[in-house]
């Protein structure tokens, strides 16, 4: 009852300050700014960065090549939006794949992997999203690549379990970046 009425009294107190505050003239602005400052009285100040602007340049067709895509990759994530198959225990299934050392692929928890020549965080390239149809045995799985969008790989495994599932789901999901990274071997199994 006290945190809720305190809430409503400062509420009260801070709406018309906020409000004064954001009527006020602009000035004439500066360069660059780094920081905007909101001043609610003489003793709290909330300092909040400024978005700096992006520098974008527009996809070409070779963005959207799905071939040099896998080609190029060095790093994948793994996503999960079920409880039946998390991502650790497909990330097992992609290290137990008798192909994935030749890929030269990571693995990044998460988003974020540091890039080794400058030392700073990057997003990983792609992205396996693995999910569990509702009511059924069915665990679907979408590879995309962060920066486009492009779908690269989809499909889908019929088992009672994530455990169970996953390791048909890297088995495919391993043999379209392998016949990718490597097309001149996959020439050459086919052919025989």
């Amino acid at each position: 009852m006290n945190r809720y009425l305190l809430s409503t009294i400062l509420s009260l107190i801070l709406c018309p300050l906020l409000a004064a505050q954001q009527n006020q003239p602009a000035s004439t602005p500066s360069a660059q700014p780094t920081a905007q400052t909101l001043q609610i009285t003489g003793s709290l100040e909330i300092k909040q960065p400024v978005p700096q602007p992006v520098e974008e340049r527009p996809f070409t067709d070779a963005d959207f090549d799905r071939g040099q895509i896998l080609k190029k990759a060095r790093t994948i994530c793994i996503q999960s939006e079920t409880d039946f198959l998390t991502p650790a225990t497909f990330t097992r299934a992609l290290l137990n794949n008798k192909d994935w050392e030749k890929l030269g692929m990571s693995i990044v928890d998460g988003y974020c992997a540091v890039d080794p020549r400058t030392d700073k965080p990057r997003a990983a390239e792609l992205e396996i999203q693995i999910d569990r149809v509702i009511f059924t045995h069915i665990h679907t799985y979408v590879l995309t690549d962060r920066s486009t969008g492009v779908v690269l790989a989809s499909g889908r495994v019929r088992a009672f379990d994530g455990v169970v599932a996953s390791g048909p789901m890297a088995e495919k999901i391993v043999s379209v970046i392998f016949a990718a990274k490597f097309p001149a071997v996959n020439k050459a199994n086919s052919g025989s």
